[in-house]
């Protein structure tokens, strides 16, 4: 894929910075190469003793250096602006794409704005204007080496064509190996986070072997490839950098025979020399710089190819929900392998109304929770909301009617109380208060230092998963969404706070529409719908007394 090709696809936040840079690069490169070019008449009239010819080739040569100066300067510095903006446009474009991913797609994302973002910032801040001034500044040397020795210029054009197409070569040559050491980078980093994260169990488990075990492959085989790859990689440089110095030199004994044979001036071949060895570095830096520059439109492509991801299509302003029911009907839902998740199921759930679905682990309770929120879209059938087909609601209309809590509780990294407020950000002191109590999460304020105002971490990482889970069903219950989708709300509490939380779920009957997953059977008793989810299709329904009598699974559940 073309850089043009990269570039079109970025965001427009992130790719108008490195177009207002471009220009500047190009414009640095180009004075570069005509101030090389100025150092042409001014040592012929040295040599030639003409001190008024010298003397204006002095101002010409002072006055391109000091625009190229300046030209570098802007260019260096809305490099550096390019890279930042990228970075902030890739970071904003993920922010608004990710939470419209389907469920399924957000997963394997984590280190995104880490690696890859991070990565691609050193496209424009670093990488592009030195590889612009080694194609540039050499090429407008040849062309302007054509009104002084223009047999020399076509020799040097004629050389240039071989040398980028070795160049070429050689980054295709060790493209497969250089994705290939990417992901295993990938790999090996998630591997070394998790064995880091989980050492208590490693320490405390026999299954440590085969983790370790598994880590260690995984660095052995970065290892194997990045050798692998020097050993491809390290050939094609030192060819390339052998070819540039040999045009040099096939350059300097050519010109060495065109002056012994009088035709060509001594003067201007010493002249072209001197021009020749100042751009012959940065031609053989070239090959270096356009394998970090590979390697960096690699890190771009992956997060461009989470942005090309196909997301959950909301309409604005779309239609609104009539009431507080939920509904679904003949929901057909498929795994990443083709495996059916949820087969022909129908759901109906009146306003105000309990709902509970059990099952055993692996039924598909949280897919069906996935698709009643539009955390997912199912393959076939639809979930209504209110009447109206879910995927005809707005994403703000979704937000201010459904509310949900997920088992793993994840949070913003913020204060404590601002992370229960975002469901009312006008919430009152008493009324976040009555929340906290409602979902047991007055007990973890109060043995919090800063209280209200304790620092939760990134994720809620300096909470524990119980508290995490607390603090995601107080900002449901202080929020006015009528419909409430709850997943596994008890399972990470204490049974003093598990017994709290049933007594306000339950405070809750007739005044919202309440769906939760649970294996917990003293909190799914009281439903007026339970359901039971046996391998992706609804075996029973009825409350709590008719499936002990009909159920042998609920049964067996219950008891």
């Amino acid at each position: 894929m073309s850089v043009l090709s990269y570039l079109k696809r970025l965001p427009p936040q992130a790719w108008l910075p490195i177009r207002n840079a471009l220009p500047w690069m190009l414009l640095a490169a180009v004075l570069d190469g005509l101030a090389g070019l100025a150092l042409i008449p001014l040592l012929l009239a040295w040599f030639e003793g003409a001190a008024g010819n010298a003397q204006a080739a002095l101002w010409l040569l002072l006055g391109l250096t000091l625009l190229q100066a300046v030209a570098g300067y802007v260019a260096q510095r809305r490099g550096y602006l390019a890279g930042a903006g990228l970075a902030a446009g890739l970071v904003g474009g993920l922010l608004n794409h990710l939470p419209r991913l389907p469920l399924g797609r957000q997963r394997h994302l984590d280190g995104l704005v880490r690696g890859p973002v991070f990565a691609s910032m050193g496209i424009p801040a670093h990488l592009l204007a030195p590889v612009v001034s080694a194609v540039v500044t050499p090429l407008v040397v040849v062309i302007g080496l054509f009104a002084f020795a223009p047999l020399l210029a076509l020799l040097l054009l004629l050389a240039y064509l071989p040398l980028f197409g070795l160049l070429r070569w050689a980054g295709q040559r060790s493209l497969a190996l250089e994705q290939q050491r990417q992901a295993i980078d990938r790999e090996a980093g998630t591997l070394l986070q998790a064995f880091a994260e989980q050492q208590a169990l490693m320490r405390s488990s026999v299954a440590s072997g085969p983790a370790q075990a598994a880590l260690n492959e995984a660095l052995q085989r970065q290892h194997r490839l990045t050798r692998a790859l020097n050993r491809r990689t390290l050939p094609a440089s030192l060819g390339f950098a052998a070819a540039v110095q040999l045009v040099f030199a096939a350059m300097l004994g050519g010109g060495v025979l065109a002056v012994a044979a009088g035709q060509l001036p001594g003067a201007l071949l010493v002249a072209v020399l001197v021009l020749l060895v100042r751009f012959i570095e940065p031609l053989t830096q070239l090959a270096h710089l356009d394998q970090a520059l590979r390697m960096a439109w690699q890190a771009l492509a992956q997060v461009l190819e989470v942005l090309a991801l196909p997301t959950l299509h909301s309409p604005q302003p779309g239609l609104q929900p009539q009431d507080a029911s939920l509904a679904a009907h003949a929901l057909n839902c498929y795994g990443e392998h083709g495996e059916h998740l949820l087969k022909d199921l129908d759901l109906h759930c009146t306003p105000g109304s309990f709902t509970a679905i059990v099952g055993p682990s692996g039924a598909g309770k949280s897919t069906l929770l996935a698709l009643l929120g539009r955390a997912m879209d199912p393959q076939g059938g639809q979930v209504r909301l209110g009447q109206v087909d879910i995927r005809e609601l707005s994403a703000p209309t979704l937000a201010a009617h459904l509310a949900q809590v997920h088992q793993d509780g994840s949070l913003f990294a913020g204060s404590l109380a601002w992370n229960v407020a975002m469901a009312n950000p006008q919430a009152t002191a008493a009324q976040l208060q009555q929340a906290a109590e409602a979902a047991g999460l007055d007990e973890v304020v109060a043995s919090l230092a800063q209280g209200w105002h304790s620092e939760v971490g990134p994720g809620g990482a300096l909470l524990s998963g119980g508290q995490r889970q607390r603090v995601g069903l107080a900002r449901a219950l202080l929020g006015d969404a009528p419909v409430l989708l709850l997943d596994e709300p008890t399972a990470s509490l204490d049974a003093r706070s598990a017994a709290r939380v049933k007594r306000s779920l339950r405070a809750l009957a007739g005044q919202r529409t309440l769906v939760l997953a649970s294996h917990d059977p003293q909190l799914v008793c009281d439903a007026e719908q339970i359901l039971v989810l046996e391998a992706g299709r609804i075996t029973g329904c009825g409350n709590h007394e008719r499936l002990l009598a009909t159920h042998p699974w609920y049964a067996q559940f219950a008891g």
